[in-house]
């Protein structure tokens, strides 16, 4: 019987005698684990994960983290790469090391793989970040003699300043609420306020519980350049911004923490095209966090907004005398963007040499400009955390060959990442056997995945057939799809570019299917947790065959 068993077992999954059964690592792929990196990953906390941002950052060590507990390995040029780079990544200002996160267990290097950007396609000209010595925001204390001042607030903690409105302003602080000005709801922030040549100080956003003001969507009224633009009109000198924290979304228990306060670098913007354009206002301004808020007024800012959230109409708040000066610099220079990579060994001495490359990009599209949050739950939270599944399941039962895991930035901004890694790989080019691409695999039905690289790719249609067959994935239709302006939009095609075997496994055809692509509405309660876990584990399938079988694919056809 037993003889029986293993012969049936081995005509089944079409794997050599001597193989490992790779339904142990299948086995760890389950679909709390996929939610729980999925709920952190989308959390309104990283603020939609934009390159480059703070909370692009925040993902970055969630997956480093990963590394670490599963023991990967860091490339042997990490450090290298690492010493090499010029430019800042956000949060890690300043720093000669890699952060303590980013660092392996055992080993030399990092995880971290930053790269070089002077531009960004969704910036007009050159990057331009925060000058801290150009940089400083306080409190006048106009009862004493003296004139002391308050100590200086922190620049990235306590305030940062608005891109395209640097400037110096001092005045009266005087709090205008929302700031809005609409006929439509008849409402008005300004009305009877003097404010010519006074600071203004205002909330981000509209009200929350109004329902004349659209709710989680927001209005136009909400942008902040509309804001601006009336503001200067009235002669403010200059103009505060609170960054409101994120409202609590239904799926989670408790309010999120509030996101760290980093300079926004870019602006999301969202399908169909956004019409909140700046409209050429040059006034100073500065964005606050909540906490900073509450001291620059002198009374509990909670209290103020919860007023101004319920009521339809707006909250007249006098600040007695307050006077407040800041500073906003800027200077254009390259930033650093973030890539993860590490390396799991393959169990083969003879063909540990030889790598199969997993990957996904974490990156979204961050926030709009009337403070709406894309958490890209979607897009592609899904494929990274099924990336993390795919990495405990290769570590329950190694292949032959090596596996690199990499995670990028920058694809939504002309997969910057990919290409990146691609042209510069931490291994000889000819020892990469193949490369398997996650992104968006959250949506439509469960039992279903579309699979893109067959018709560029001789053999690995077989490949994937077999991953199927090989254990439960939960995969019951597998679709395949030849379009080749989808099959140039996602990371693999940076590999494809220079030679090498991809698939990409996508959920859904055609992409116009999925109507919350790259809007806010592409939250954790739309993904498909069941669809996560079913193709993390044909994923997992495929890229273990690939390790695995001693024969390699040819190189593309095109």
């Amino acid at each position: 019987m037993l003889l029986l068993s293993t012969l049936l077992l081995t005509g089944l999954s079409g794997l050599p005698g001597d193989a490992a059964d790779p339904r142990a690592g299948l086995a760890t792929i389950v679909e709390r684990d996929v939610e729980a990196h999925l709920r952190f990953l989308a959390s309104p906390r990283l603020e939609g994960r934009d390159s480059p941002s703070r909370g692009l950052m925040l993902a970055a060590q969630h997956v480093a983290e990963a590394f670490a507990r599963a023991g990967l390995q860091a490339t042997a040029d990490s450090s290298r790469v690492w010493e090499a780079s010029e430019g800042t990544l956000p949060g890690l200002e300043g720093k000669s090391s890699p952060p303590a996160w980013s660092l392996p267990p055992a080993g030399e290097g990092t995880y971290l793989r930053p790269f070089t950007v002077e531009r960004m396609p969704t910036v007009r000209g050159p990057l331009e970040r925060p000058l801290p010595e150009g940089c400083s925001l306080e409190v006048i204390d106009r009862g004493g003699e003296d004139g002391r001042k308050s100590p200086r607030f922190r620049l990235g903690e306590d305030f940062v300043p608005l891109p395209g409105h640097p400037g110096r302003a001092r005045g009266e602080l005087v709090w205008v609420g929302f700031g809005i000005q609409s006929r439509r709801q008849h409402y008005d922030s300004l009305a009877k306020l003097k404010l010519r040549g006074k600071v203004a100080i205002l909330l981000s956003g509209d009200p929350r519980g109004v329902k004349a003001f659209g709710g989680v969507e927001e209005t136009a009224e909400a942008s902040i350049w509309n804001k601006l633009s009336v503001l200067e009109r009235a002669g403010v000198s200059g103009v505060i911004v609170v960054r409101r924290a994120p409202p609590r979304p239904p799926w989670m228990r408790h309010d999120p923490e509030p996101p760290p306060l980093g300079y926004r670098y870019t602006w999301a913007s969202w399908n169909p095209p956004s019409t909140d354009r700046d409209r050429g206002t040059r006034i100073p301004a500065i964005e606050v966090s909540e906490a900073c808020a509450s001291l620059l007024l002198g009374r509990d800012l909670a209290g103020l907004e919860r007023a101004l959230d319920k009521s339809s109409l707006p909250k007249r708040t006098k600040i007695s005398g307050r006077q407040v000066a800041f500073a906003s610099a800027l200077e254009e220079g390259a930033l650093l963007l973030p890539n993860l990579v590490g390396i799991l060994p393959g169990r083969d001495p003879a063909l540990a040499g030889e790598y199969v490359i997993v990957g996904a990009h974490m990156d979204h599209i961050g926030v709009g400009v009337r403070g709406r949050i894309g958490t890209g739950a979607d897009d592609n939270a899904s494929g990274t955390s099924a990336l993390l599944e795919v990495l405990d399941a290769c570590v329950a039962t190694p292949p032959r060959r090596s596996l690199i895991f990499a995670v990028f930035s920058g694809e939504e901004d002309g997969l910057l990442g990919s290409r990146e890694l691609a042209q510069h790989l931490p291994v000889p080019k000819e020892a990469v056997v193949a490369m398997v691409n996650l992104d968006m695999i959250g949506r439509g039905e469960s039992d279903q995945v579309y699979c893109l690289g067959f018709a560029q790719n001789p053999g690995m249609e077989a490949v994937v057939e077999r991953a199927r067959d090989l254990g439960r994935t939960g995969i019951k239709h597998l679709e395949r799809c030849n379009d080749k302006g989808l099959f140039r939009r996602s990371d693999h095609y940076s590999f494809h570019q220079v030679g090498l075997p991809t698939v990409f496994f996508f959920e859904n055809f055609p992409l116009e299917q999925n109507h919350d692509y790259h809007t806010w509405r592409d939250t954790f309660e739309g993904v498909d947790l069941a669809k996560v876990t079913h193709t993390a584990r044909l994923a997992f399938c495929t890229a273990w065959l690939l390790a695995e079988d001693e024969k390699r694919l040819p190189a593309p056809v095109d």
